[in-house]
């Protein structure tokens, strides 16, 4: 199966420096939209315009792809943080933390990992547990939807909104994640979602260890690993909760279900479910 990744115009120009070594023979674009196409043997990788790269999942075309890459070496660790239930209103808050020393973030580039949202779920399953082989430092944050609707409870009561707990979430499970590796440097990749409450509530970390990035886009591959594995242990979380009550949540809609359980199963800020929600 073929496999995408976006690369930068300095990994470009280290494709065409590898193809001006070795020989390697290109062919004629298929597309207005191929910039280079490479067609060699078992050899077989395209570069588009849009700065995407895709490869056949053979051993030659990974040596490939692996020499071109751009390391990460200023850093021990690059921490990322995703979030995963925060749209829907059925099952717990996950948020991933995940520490990738520099071997581990071109490992999870060649393997093409993405935002999770752009993955079927049977798919994410298989690249997660993928992904948890190779034994990286991650920590989930799950928060059940009753301890989430405290929470929430808690937050709007000192006029603050679910960005605030989102980003009191994203510290905490940085802070977590500090805790449990050891550093001379370390960069720190935040969501721009709201970025200064989270910074704020990183008060206190040693930040001349510490490069803080504050991002928008995807293309992060720590943030893409904790946006699987947060998708990943909210799927597992969603499951349990159908078991344990006997109902089907993903297929099921808030006045499906019995009121007196729904705030355990649910989180009661959405519109949806405070409608039929029995609460104390």
């Amino acid at each position: 199966m073929p496999t995408s990744i976006s690369i930068s115009l300095k990994e470009l120009q280290n494709l065409k420096n590898y193809i001006l070594k070795t020989g390697l023979k290109r062919a004629t674009t298929t597309t207005e939209y191929e910039l280079l196409r490479i067609e060699d043997g078992e050899i077989n990788i395209v570069v588009y315009k849009s700065g995407k790269l895709v490869f056949n999942d053979n051993p030659k075309s990974k040596l490939i792809v692996e020499a071109i890459l751009e390391k990460e070496k200023e850093y021990d660790y690059v921490l990322g943080t995703d979030e995963v239930g925060k749209g829907e209103w059925y099952g717990p808050l996950v948020v991933a933390c995940v520490a990738l020393t520099p071997s581990e973030l071109a490992k999870f580039r060649e393997m093409g990992v993405r935002d999770s949202k752009s993955i079927k779920v049977p798919i994410l399953i298989q690249l997660a547990q993928q992904i948890l082989k190779t034994k990286l430092k991650w920590k989930p944050l799950t928060i059940p939807p009753h301890t989430f609707n405290q929470k929430f409870a808690e937050f709007k009561r000192e006029n603050k909104t679910l960005n605030e707990l989102l980003a009191w979430a994203h510290s905490a499970a940085i802070k977590d994640m500090l805790d449990l590796v050891t550093y001379v440097k370390a960069k720190i990749v935040i969501d721009k979602f709201d970025v200064e409450k989270t910074y704020r509530r990183l008060y206190g970390i040693d930040e001349s260890k510490l490069t803080i990035l504050q991002t928008s886009k995807e293309t992060e591959v720590a943030v893409n690993v904790a946006s699987i594995l947060a998708k990943y242990t909210f799927e597992k979380e969603v499951d349990k909760l159908n078991k344990f009550y006997n109902i089907d949540l993903r297929k099921a809609s808030p006045s499906d279900i019995n009121p007196q359980i729904l705030p355990q199963v649910a989180k009661i800020h959405f519109k949806n479910v405070r409608a039929y929600a029995q609460l104390d």
